[in-house]
Protein backbone atom coordinates (compact mmCIF):
# COMPACT_ATOMS: atom_id res chain seq x y z
CA UNK A 1 0.00 0.00 0.00
CA UNK A 2 1.04 3.73 -0.24
CA UNK A 3 2.29 4.14 2.87
CA UNK A 4 2.63 7.53 4.81
CA UNK A 5 5.65 8.13 3.70
CA UNK A 6 4.31 8.90 0.39
CA UNK A 7 1.44 11.32 1.43
CA UNK A 8 -0.13 15.00 0.58
CA UNK A 9 -0.67 15.31 3.80
CA UNK A 10 1.61 17.10 6.41
CA UNK A 11 3.68 15.51 9.08
CA UNK A 12 1.41 16.98 11.30
CA UNK A 13 -2.17 15.24 10.99
CA UNK A 14 -5.01 17.16 11.94
CA UNK A 15 -6.52 16.30 15.71
CA UNK A 16 -9.39 18.09 15.55
CA UNK A 17 -13.00 16.13 15.15
CA UNK A 18 -15.59 18.25 12.91
CA UNK A 19 -18.48 19.95 14.54
CA UNK A 20 -21.54 17.51 15.04
CA UNK A 21 -23.63 19.95 16.40
CA UNK A 22 -24.71 20.67 12.08
CA UNK A 23 -28.45 21.80 13.37
CA UNK A 24 -26.35 24.62 15.42
CA UNK A 25 -25.99 26.59 12.31
CA UNK A 26 -27.24 26.71 8.79
CA UNK A 27 -25.42 24.63 6.34
CA UNK A 28 -25.57 25.51 2.65
CA UNK A 29 -27.14 22.34 0.50
CA UNK A 30 -27.27 21.98 -2.97
CA UNK A 31 -31.11 22.47 -2.87
CA UNK A 32 -30.29 26.19 -1.57
CA UNK A 33 -26.94 27.59 -1.48
CA UNK A 34 -28.91 31.16 -1.04
CA UNK A 35 -30.50 31.42 2.51
CA UNK A 36 -32.53 33.41 3.43
CA UNK A 37 -32.01 36.15 6.79
CA UNK A 38 -31.51 33.80 9.84
CA UNK A 39 -29.61 34.24 13.42
CA UNK A 40 -27.60 31.24 13.16
CA UNK A 41 -26.34 32.50 9.56
CA UNK A 42 -23.08 34.35 11.07
CA UNK A 43 -21.76 37.00 8.46
CA UNK A 44 -18.22 36.40 6.53
CA UNK A 45 -16.23 38.53 8.93
CA UNK A 46 -17.07 36.17 11.62
CA UNK A 47 -14.76 33.39 10.08
CA UNK A 48 -12.26 32.40 11.50
CA UNK A 49 -8.78 32.77 9.90
CA UNK A 50 -5.26 34.64 9.61
CA UNK A 51 -5.58 38.46 10.49
CA UNK A 52 -3.01 40.98 10.85
CA UNK A 53 -0.69 41.64 8.05
CA UNK A 54 -1.73 38.35 6.65
CA UNK A 55 -5.42 40.40 5.45
CA UNK A 56 -3.27 43.09 3.76
CA UNK A 57 -4.52 43.43 0.43
CA UNK A 58 -1.78 42.11 -2.19
CA UNK A 59 0.85 42.06 0.38
CA UNK A 60 -0.66 39.73 2.78
CA UNK A 61 0.46 36.47 1.03
CA UNK A 62 3.83 37.12 0.69
CA UNK A 63 4.07 36.59 4.85
CA UNK A 64 2.89 32.79 4.55
CA UNK A 65 5.47 32.09 2.42
CA UNK A 66 9.17 32.12 2.95
CA UNK A 67 11.30 33.66 4.23
CA UNK A 68 8.78 34.81 6.41
CA UNK A 69 7.48 30.95 6.87
CA UNK A 70 8.59 27.47 5.86
CA UNK A 71 6.45 26.95 3.14
CA UNK A 72 7.24 27.45 -0.22
CA UNK A 73 5.00 27.61 -3.50
CA UNK A 74 6.05 23.83 -3.85
CA UNK A 75 4.33 23.42 -0.63
CA UNK A 76 1.07 25.43 -0.82
CA UNK A 77 -0.73 22.12 0.38
CA UNK A 78 0.73 22.36 3.28
CA UNK A 79 0.70 25.38 3.93
CA UNK A 80 -3.49 25.01 3.49
CA UNK A 81 -3.02 22.12 5.85
CA UNK A 82 -1.48 24.51 8.74
CA UNK A 83 -4.30 26.62 8.48
CA UNK A 84 -6.73 24.11 8.86
CA UNK A 85 -5.39 22.68 11.34
CA UNK A 86 -5.25 26.16 13.13
CA UNK A 87 -8.64 27.45 12.27
CA UNK A 88 -11.11 24.68 11.15
CA UNK A 89 -12.58 23.52 7.95
CA UNK A 90 -13.97 26.07 6.25
CA UNK A 91 -11.37 29.70 6.69
CA UNK A 92 -10.96 33.16 5.62
CA UNK A 93 -8.31 34.04 4.06
CA UNK A 94 -6.05 36.62 1.59
CA UNK A 95 -4.46 35.07 -1.15
CA UNK A 96 -5.70 36.00 -4.51
CA UNK A 97 -7.79 38.21 -2.93
CA UNK A 98 -11.18 38.06 -0.09
CA UNK A 99 -10.85 34.63 -0.24
CA UNK A 100 -12.42 31.68 1.20
CA UNK A 101 -11.20 27.93 1.44
CA UNK A 102 -13.43 24.67 2.73
CA UNK A 103 -12.63 21.43 2.66
CA UNK A 104 -16.09 20.86 3.45
CA UNK A 105 -17.92 18.38 1.45
CA UNK A 106 -21.64 20.65 1.97
CA UNK A 107 -19.60 23.98 1.08
CA UNK A 108 -17.38 22.16 -1.78
CA UNK A 109 -21.37 21.41 -3.51
CA UNK A 110 -23.18 24.71 -2.18
CA UNK A 111 -19.96 26.45 -4.24
CA UNK A 112 -20.43 25.38 -7.67
CA UNK A 113 -24.09 24.89 -7.63
CA UNK A 114 -24.05 28.43 -7.34
CA UNK A 115 -21.39 28.75 -10.21
CA UNK A 116 -24.68 29.61 -12.53
CA UNK A 117 -24.03 29.50 -16.22
CA UNK A 118 -21.27 31.55 -16.67
CA UNK A 119 -18.39 30.01 -13.72
CA UNK A 120 -15.75 32.88 -13.35
CA UNK A 121 -11.99 32.24 -11.93
CA UNK A 122 -10.22 34.27 -10.49
CA UNK A 123 -7.63 36.24 -13.58
CA UNK A 124 -4.21 34.73 -14.06
CA UNK A 125 -2.24 38.13 -14.09
CA UNK A 126 0.95 37.28 -15.41
CA UNK A 127 -0.55 35.00 -17.92
CA UNK A 128 -3.17 37.72 -18.91
CA UNK A 129 -0.38 40.13 -18.99
CA UNK A 130 1.53 37.94 -21.83
CA UNK A 131 -1.45 37.85 -23.89
CA UNK A 132 -2.10 41.14 -24.12
CA UNK A 133 1.87 42.07 -24.72
CA UNK A 134 1.78 38.91 -27.44
CA UNK A 135 -1.21 39.35 -29.20
CA UNK A 136 -2.23 35.93 -28.34
CA UNK A 137 -6.02 35.65 -28.51
CA UNK A 138 -6.80 34.63 -24.37
CA UNK A 139 -7.72 30.74 -23.94
CA UNK A 140 -10.60 29.41 -22.02
CA UNK A 141 -8.32 29.51 -19.03
CA UNK A 142 -8.08 33.30 -19.18
CA UNK A 143 -11.60 34.64 -19.90
CA UNK A 144 -15.12 34.55 -18.69
CA UNK A 145 -18.35 35.15 -19.19
CA UNK A 146 -20.08 34.93 -22.48
CA UNK A 147 -16.16 35.29 -23.86
CA UNK A 148 -15.33 31.80 -22.10
CA UNK A 149 -19.21 30.87 -23.42
CA UNK A 150 -18.19 30.99 -27.19
CA UNK A 151 -15.09 28.70 -26.82
CA UNK A 152 -16.34 26.10 -24.54
CA UNK A 153 -19.60 25.43 -26.49
CA UNK A 154 -17.70 25.77 -29.34
CA UNK A 155 -15.21 22.83 -28.45
CA UNK A 156 -17.29 20.74 -25.84
CA UNK A 157 -19.27 18.55 -28.34
CA UNK A 158 -15.61 17.38 -30.36
CA UNK A 159 -13.74 16.50 -26.88
CA UNK A 160 -15.99 15.80 -23.85
CA UNK A 161 -18.56 13.09 -25.11
CA UNK A 162 -17.58 9.55 -24.00
CA UNK A 163 -16.70 9.15 -28.17
CA UNK A 164 -14.60 11.74 -28.26
CA UNK A 165 -11.18 10.12 -27.37
CA UNK A 166 -12.37 6.78 -28.39
CA UNK A 167 -11.77 7.69 -32.17
CA UNK A 168 -8.58 8.45 -31.73
CA UNK A 169 -7.87 5.02 -30.23
CA UNK A 170 -5.61 4.03 -32.83
CA UNK A 171 -3.31 7.12 -32.72
CA UNK A 172 -3.06 6.73 -29.49
CA UNK A 173 -2.48 3.02 -29.18
CA UNK A 174 0.15 3.55 -31.66
CA UNK A 175 2.01 5.60 -29.11
CA UNK A 176 1.91 3.57 -26.26
CA UNK A 177 3.49 0.75 -28.02
CA UNK A 178 6.16 2.83 -29.25
CA UNK A 179 6.82 3.40 -25.73
CA UNK A 180 6.76 0.18 -24.35
CA UNK A 181 8.65 -0.89 -27.34
CA UNK A 182 11.33 1.71 -26.00
CA UNK A 183 11.21 0.52 -22.84
CA UNK A 184 11.93 -3.09 -23.64
CA UNK A 185 15.06 -1.95 -25.49
CA UNK A 186 16.65 1.02 -23.32
CA UNK A 187 17.57 1.71 -19.55
CA UNK A 188 16.54 4.37 -17.73
CA UNK A 189 17.88 6.75 -14.77
CA UNK A 190 14.89 8.01 -12.57
CA UNK A 191 15.37 11.10 -14.66
CA UNK A 192 15.05 10.00 -18.00
CA UNK A 193 11.96 8.04 -17.50
CA UNK A 194 10.18 11.17 -16.01
CA UNK A 195 10.94 12.61 -18.88
CA UNK A 196 9.48 9.33 -21.06
CA UNK A 197 6.43 10.04 -19.30
CA UNK A 198 6.87 13.91 -20.60
CA UNK A 199 7.56 12.79 -24.55
CA UNK A 200 4.40 10.07 -23.98
CA UNK A 201 2.13 12.50 -22.77
CA UNK A 202 2.83 15.07 -25.16
CA UNK A 203 3.03 12.70 -28.21
CA UNK A 204 -0.03 11.36 -27.54
CA UNK A 205 -2.09 14.38 -27.25
CA UNK A 206 -0.47 15.86 -30.48
CA UNK A 207 -1.92 13.03 -32.13
CA UNK A 208 -5.45 14.36 -31.59
CA UNK A 209 -4.88 18.09 -31.36
CA UNK A 210 -2.45 17.74 -34.67
CA UNK A 211 -3.42 14.49 -37.02
CA UNK A 212 0.39 13.73 -36.84
CA UNK A 213 3.12 12.09 -35.11
CA UNK A 214 5.57 14.61 -33.40
CA UNK A 215 8.70 12.57 -32.98
CA UNK A 216 9.15 12.52 -28.93
CA UNK A 217 8.38 8.76 -29.04
CA UNK A 218 11.11 7.55 -31.76
CA UNK A 219 10.45 3.66 -31.53
CA UNK A 220 14.27 3.14 -32.02
CA UNK A 221 15.46 5.28 -29.71
CA UNK A 222 16.46 7.94 -32.10
CA UNK A 223 17.19 11.46 -30.12
CA UNK A 224 14.71 13.90 -29.84
CA UNK A 225 15.34 16.93 -32.40
CA UNK A 226 16.02 20.58 -30.78
CA UNK A 227 12.57 22.03 -31.30
CA UNK A 228 11.05 19.25 -29.68
CA UNK A 229 13.64 18.84 -26.56
CA UNK A 230 13.35 22.85 -26.12
CA UNK A 231 9.53 22.56 -26.07
CA UNK A 232 9.55 20.17 -23.14
CA UNK A 233 12.22 22.04 -20.98
CA UNK A 234 9.89 25.52 -22.27
CA UNK A 235 6.13 23.71 -20.61
CA UNK A 236 7.78 22.62 -17.53
CA UNK A 237 9.07 26.08 -16.81
CA UNK A 238 5.75 27.48 -17.84
CA UNK A 239 3.63 26.15 -15.31
CA UNK A 240 6.69 26.00 -12.72
CA UNK A 241 6.05 30.41 -13.12
CA UNK A 242 2.53 29.88 -12.77
CA UNK A 243 3.10 28.38 -9.34
CA UNK A 244 5.42 31.06 -8.11
CA UNK A 245 3.02 34.28 -9.31
CA UNK A 246 2.11 35.42 -6.07
CA UNK A 247 2.06 38.81 -4.63
CA UNK A 248 1.72 42.38 -6.26
CA UNK A 249 1.88 41.68 -9.76
CA UNK A 250 4.87 44.33 -10.56
CA UNK A 251 5.75 43.19 -14.09
CA UNK A 252 2.42 44.66 -15.39
CA UNK A 253 4.66 48.12 -14.60
CA UNK A 254 7.93 46.23 -15.15
CA UNK A 255 9.58 43.21 -16.49
CA UNK A 256 10.39 41.18 -13.44
CA UNK A 257 12.71 38.21 -13.53
CA UNK A 258 9.81 35.69 -13.25
CA UNK A 259 7.80 37.63 -15.80
CA UNK A 260 10.58 37.39 -18.35
CA UNK A 261 11.15 33.94 -17.93
CA UNK A 262 7.73 33.44 -18.20
CA UNK A 263 7.44 35.14 -21.59
CA UNK A 264 10.24 33.63 -22.79
CA UNK A 265 9.05 29.96 -22.24
CA UNK A 266 5.25 30.78 -23.46
CA UNK A 267 6.79 32.07 -26.72
CA UNK A 268 9.01 28.88 -27.50
CA UNK A 269 6.33 26.71 -26.19
CA UNK A 270 3.10 28.28 -28.12
CA UNK A 271 5.39 28.79 -30.88
CA UNK A 272 6.30 25.48 -31.23
CA UNK A 273 2.26 24.61 -31.36
CA UNK A 274 1.61 27.33 -34.27
CA UNK A 275 4.19 25.15 -36.44
CA UNK A 276 2.04 21.95 -36.01
CA UNK A 277 -0.98 23.92 -36.99
CA UNK A 278 0.36 25.17 -40.10
CA UNK A 279 1.85 22.01 -40.68
CA UNK A 280 -1.76 20.38 -40.40
CA UNK A 281 -3.48 23.10 -42.47
CA UNK A 282 -1.11 22.83 -45.38
CA UNK A 283 -1.38 19.41 -45.45
CA UNK A 284 -4.89 18.72 -45.40
CA UNK A 285 -4.84 21.67 -48.40
CA UNK A 286 -2.21 19.27 -50.54
CA UNK A 287 -4.16 16.49 -49.98
CA UNK A 288 -7.58 17.79 -50.85
CA UNK A 289 -5.85 19.04 -54.19
CA UNK A 290 -4.16 15.37 -54.54
CA UNK A 291 -7.43 14.13 -53.88
CA UNK A 292 -6.39 12.10 -51.01
CA UNK A 293 -7.88 13.59 -48.34
CA UNK A 294 -10.22 11.28 -46.10
CA UNK A 295 -13.27 13.14 -44.84
CA UNK A 296 -13.73 10.21 -42.38
CA UNK A 297 -10.68 10.29 -40.65
CA UNK A 298 -11.08 12.84 -37.61
CA UNK A 299 -9.59 16.17 -37.69
CA UNK A 300 -10.22 18.18 -34.90
CA UNK A 301 -8.54 21.11 -36.12
CA UNK A 302 -11.36 21.34 -39.16
CA UNK A 303 -13.69 20.73 -36.74
CA UNK A 304 -13.50 23.40 -35.04
CA UNK A 305 -12.99 25.58 -37.61
CA UNK A 306 -16.50 24.27 -39.00
CA UNK A 307 -17.69 26.02 -35.83
CA UNK A 308 -19.38 29.36 -36.42
CA UNK A 309 -18.26 30.48 -32.91
CA UNK A 310 -15.19 30.01 -33.81
CA UNK A 311 -12.64 31.89 -35.50
CA UNK A 312 -9.30 31.26 -36.64
CA UNK A 313 -7.38 32.67 -34.29
CA UNK A 314 -10.08 30.83 -31.28
CA UNK A 315 -9.20 27.50 -33.03
CA UNK A 316 -5.26 28.33 -32.68
CA UNK A 317 -6.50 29.22 -28.42
CA UNK A 318 -8.30 26.33 -27.95
CA UNK A 319 -5.86 23.71 -29.78
CA UNK A 320 -2.59 25.20 -28.23
CA UNK A 321 -3.88 24.87 -24.47
CA UNK A 322 -4.79 21.39 -25.39
CA UNK A 323 -1.10 20.85 -26.02
CA UNK A 324 0.11 22.88 -23.45
CA UNK A 325 -2.45 21.42 -20.45
CA UNK A 326 -2.20 18.01 -21.72
CA UNK A 327 1.33 17.15 -21.01
CA UNK A 328 2.36 18.16 -17.77
CA UNK A 329 -0.83 17.13 -15.74
CA UNK A 330 -1.00 13.39 -17.53
CA UNK A 331 3.10 12.93 -17.16
CA UNK A 332 2.84 13.17 -13.47
CA UNK A 333 -0.60 11.80 -13.11
CA UNK A 334 0.77 8.69 -15.10
CA UNK A 335 4.06 8.56 -13.34
CA UNK A 336 1.66 8.72 -9.47
CA UNK A 337 -0.51 6.14 -10.57
CA UNK A 338 2.87 3.59 -11.15
CA UNK A 339 4.58 4.29 -7.96
CA UNK A 340 0.93 3.52 -6.17
CA UNK A 341 0.84 0.07 -8.08
CA UNK A 342 4.51 0.02 -7.80
CA UNK A 343 4.42 0.16 -3.73
CA UNK A 344 1.27 -2.00 -3.92
CA UNK A 345 2.21 -5.29 -5.75
CA UNK A 346 -1.06 -7.13 -4.54
CA UNK A 347 -2.66 -4.30 -6.55
CA UNK A 348 -0.84 -4.54 -9.04
CA UNK A 349 -1.24 -8.21 -9.84
CA UNK A 350 -4.95 -7.86 -9.52
CA UNK A 351 -5.14 -5.28 -12.06
CA UNK A 352 -2.54 -7.33 -14.40
CA UNK A 353 -5.49 -10.14 -14.25
CA UNK A 354 -7.83 -8.10 -15.10
CA UNK A 355 -5.55 -6.61 -18.39
CA UNK A 356 -5.52 -10.80 -18.95
CA UNK A 357 -9.59 -11.80 -18.24
CA UNK A 358 -10.35 -8.48 -20.58
CA UNK A 359 -7.49 -7.74 -23.04
CA UNK A 360 -5.04 -10.69 -23.03
CA UNK A 361 -1.13 -10.90 -22.36
CA UNK A 362 1.44 -8.61 -24.05
CA UNK A 363 0.64 -8.79 -27.63
CA UNK A 364 -2.54 -8.46 -27.28
CA UNK A 365 -4.39 -5.31 -28.58
CA UNK A 366 -6.26 -2.64 -26.74
CA UNK A 367 -9.72 -1.35 -27.81
CA UNK A 368 -11.86 1.32 -27.14
CA UNK A 369 -14.10 -1.87 -25.46
CA UNK A 370 -11.28 -2.86 -23.49
CA UNK A 371 -11.06 0.49 -21.33
CA UNK A 372 -15.62 0.24 -20.46
CA UNK A 373 -14.79 -3.15 -18.90
CA UNK A 374 -12.13 -2.72 -16.99
CA UNK A 375 -13.90 -1.16 -13.56
CA UNK A 376 -10.13 -2.54 -11.49
CA UNK A 377 -8.58 0.35 -13.33
CA UNK A 378 -11.06 2.67 -13.26
CA UNK A 379 -10.45 1.97 -9.47
CA UNK A 380 -6.77 2.11 -9.30
CA UNK A 381 -6.69 5.57 -11.44
CA UNK A 382 -9.43 6.89 -8.51
CA UNK A 383 -7.48 5.92 -5.76
CA UNK A 384 -4.21 7.31 -7.21
CA UNK A 385 -6.20 10.48 -8.01
CA UNK A 386 -7.13 10.75 -4.34
CA UNK A 387 -4.22 9.29 -2.46
CA UNK A 388 -1.79 11.91 -4.55
CA UNK A 389 -4.15 14.43 -5.94
CA UNK A 390 -3.10 16.00 -9.02
CA UNK A 391 -3.91 19.74 -7.10
CA UNK A 392 -2.78 21.13 -4.13
CA UNK A 393 -6.49 21.93 -3.25
CA UNK A 394 -9.05 21.25 -6.07
CA UNK A 395 -11.07 24.01 -8.05
CA UNK A 396 -11.28 27.77 -7.60
CA UNK A 397 -13.81 30.10 -8.69
CA UNK A 398 -15.79 33.71 -8.33
CA UNK A 399 -18.35 33.39 -6.37
CA UNK A 400 -21.13 35.56 -8.33
CA UNK A 401 -23.70 35.54 -5.35
CA UNK A 402 -23.90 35.61 -2.10
CA UNK A 403 -23.93 32.18 -0.80
CA UNK A 404 -23.56 30.32 2.70
CA UNK A 405 -20.86 28.38 3.24
CA UNK A 406 -20.47 26.11 6.62
CA UNK A 407 -23.07 28.69 8.16
CA UNK A 408 -20.81 31.64 7.03
CA UNK A 409 -22.85 34.15 4.78
CA UNK A 410 -19.82 34.54 2.44
CA UNK A 411 -20.54 37.59 0.09
CA UNK A 412 -20.62 37.60 -3.99
CA UNK A 413 -16.74 38.51 -4.99
CA UNK A 414 -14.62 36.48 -2.79
CA UNK A 415 -12.30 34.05 -4.16
CA UNK A 416 -13.76 30.23 -3.38
CA UNK A 417 -10.68 27.85 -2.66
CA UNK A 418 -12.23 24.26 -2.92
CA UNK A 419 -9.86 22.23 -0.98
CA UNK A 420 -10.66 18.67 -2.56
CA UNK A 421 -7.18 17.44 -1.63
CA UNK A 422 -7.62 17.71 1.67
CA UNK A 423 -11.27 15.88 2.15
CA UNK A 424 -10.04 12.75 0.38
CA UNK A 425 -7.38 11.98 3.49
CA UNK A 426 -9.63 12.92 5.46
CA UNK A 427 -10.34 9.72 8.08
CA UNK A 428 -13.97 11.21 9.23
CA UNK A 429 -15.39 9.97 5.20
CA UNK A 430 -12.46 8.26 4.22
CA UNK A 431 -11.23 4.71 6.06
CA UNK A 432 -7.25 4.61 6.65
CA UNK A 433 -7.28 7.18 4.62
CA UNK A 434 -3.36 7.14 3.68
CA UNK A 435 -3.46 3.36 1.71
CA UNK A 436 -3.93 2.58 -1.67
CA UNK A 437 -7.03 0.32 -1.58
CA UNK A 438 -8.55 1.09 -5.25
CA UNK A 439 -11.43 -1.47 -3.66
CA UNK A 440 -12.87 1.35 -2.24
CA UNK A 441 -14.29 2.28 -5.49
CA UNK A 442 -15.88 -0.61 -6.35
CA UNK A 443 -19.48 -1.18 -7.01
CA UNK A 444 -21.32 -4.77 -5.75
CA UNK A 445 -22.02 -6.39 -8.83
CA UNK A 446 -26.08 -7.14 -7.86
CA UNK A 447 -26.36 -3.83 -6.01
CA UNK A 448 -24.38 -1.57 -8.50
CA UNK A 449 -23.54 0.05 -4.29
CA UNK A 450 -20.19 0.75 -2.69
CA UNK A 451 -19.51 -0.79 0.57
CA UNK A 452 -19.52 2.79 1.60
CA UNK A 453 -20.63 5.47 -0.16
CA UNK A 454 -18.55 9.20 -0.33
CA UNK A 455 -19.00 12.60 -1.14
CA UNK A 456 -20.17 13.16 -3.87
CA UNK A 457 -17.96 16.27 -4.72
CA UNK A 458 -15.06 14.88 -3.12
CA UNK A 459 -13.19 13.27 -5.53
CA UNK A 460 -13.12 15.33 -8.83
CA UNK A 461 -9.53 15.80 -10.16
CA UNK A 462 -11.09 16.99 -13.71
CA UNK A 463 -13.78 19.60 -11.82
CA UNK A 464 -17.16 19.44 -12.20
CA UNK A 465 -19.67 21.68 -13.94
CA UNK A 466 -19.56 23.74 -16.96
CA UNK A 467 -16.16 24.59 -16.48
CA UNK A 468 -14.46 20.94 -15.90
CA UNK A 469 -11.58 20.29 -17.65
CA UNK A 470 -11.84 20.21 -21.19
CA UNK A 471 -9.77 17.66 -22.31
CA UNK A 472 -10.22 15.05 -18.81
CA UNK A 473 -11.12 12.25 -21.88
CA UNK A 474 -8.21 12.15 -23.88
CA UNK A 475 -6.19 12.05 -20.22
CA UNK A 476 -8.05 9.23 -19.35
CA UNK A 477 -7.38 7.47 -22.60
CA UNK A 478 -3.77 8.20 -22.24
CA UNK A 479 -3.06 6.91 -18.93
CA UNK A 480 -5.35 3.66 -19.05
CA UNK A 481 -3.71 2.75 -22.50
CA UNK A 482 0.20 3.63 -21.03
CA UNK A 483 -0.35 2.49 -17.64
CA UNK A 484 -1.99 -1.10 -18.41
CA UNK A 485 0.15 -1.77 -21.81
CA UNK A 486 3.23 -1.04 -18.95
CA UNK A 487 1.69 -3.49 -16.61
CA UNK A 488 0.43 -6.31 -19.38
CA UNK A 489 4.16 -6.42 -20.46
CA UNK A 490 6.36 -5.78 -17.46
CA UNK A 491 6.26 -6.04 -13.73
CA UNK A 492 6.94 -2.76 -11.60
CA UNK A 493 8.64 -2.50 -8.68
CA UNK A 494 10.07 1.26 -6.67
CA UNK A 495 12.51 0.84 -3.64
CA UNK A 496 10.15 0.34 -0.43
CA UNK A 497 12.64 2.91 1.08
CA UNK A 498 12.27 5.02 -1.26
CA UNK A 499 12.00 9.12 -0.57
CA UNK A 500 8.51 10.06 -1.89
CA UNK A 501 7.80 13.47 -0.44
CA UNK A 502 4.90 15.15 -2.83
CA UNK A 503 5.43 18.49 -4.25
CA UNK A 504 3.42 20.75 -6.54
CA UNK A 505 4.91 22.79 -9.69
CA UNK A 506 1.24 23.45 -10.47
CA UNK A 507 0.66 19.51 -10.83
CA UNK A 508 1.57 17.18 -8.31
CA UNK A 509 4.37 14.89 -8.02
CA UNK A 510 7.16 12.91 -6.75
CA UNK A 511 10.09 15.51 -5.45
CA UNK A 512 12.58 13.15 -6.64
CA UNK A 513 12.16 11.15 -9.46
CA UNK A 514 11.55 7.33 -8.94
CA UNK A 515 13.75 4.73 -9.18
CA UNK A 516 11.23 1.86 -11.12
CA UNK A 517 12.58 -1.57 -11.96
CA UNK A 518 10.42 -2.80 -15.09
CA UNK A 519 10.93 -6.41 -15.34
CA UNK A 520 9.59 -8.54 -18.69
CA UNK A 521 7.11 -10.51 -17.75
Amino acid sequence: MLKSRVTPLSSVIRKHLLPGTHSACLKATAASPRVAESDEVRPYKDMPGPRGRYAIPQIGPIFHMKPFTNFTTQSFHKLLDSLHDKYGRTIRVTLVGPSVVTEDPDAIEAIYRAEGKYPMRPPLNMFETYAERNNKEPGMALVNGPEWHRLRSASQKYMLKPSSASVYIQEQTDVANDLITRMSTMKYTPEEFRAEMFKYATESIGVVAFNKRLGFMDPKGAPMSAENKVYLESIQTFFQCLLKDIGPPLYKFMPTKLYRTFERVANQAYGYGRVQIRDVLERVNREMKEGTFDPEKPNLILQLQASPKTTDNSVDAILLDLLTGGTDSTAKNMENLLLNLALNPEKQQRLYEEILDVIGPKGHAHTADHMSNMPYFRACMKESFRVLFPLSFGSLRVLQEDVVLDGYMVPKGTHAFMNNRRLLLNSEYFDSPKEFLPERWLRDDSSNKREKEYPAFALLPFGFGHRNCLGRRFAEQELWLGVTKIIQNFHVSAPDDGDFEFMYTTFGQIKNPVNFRFVPR
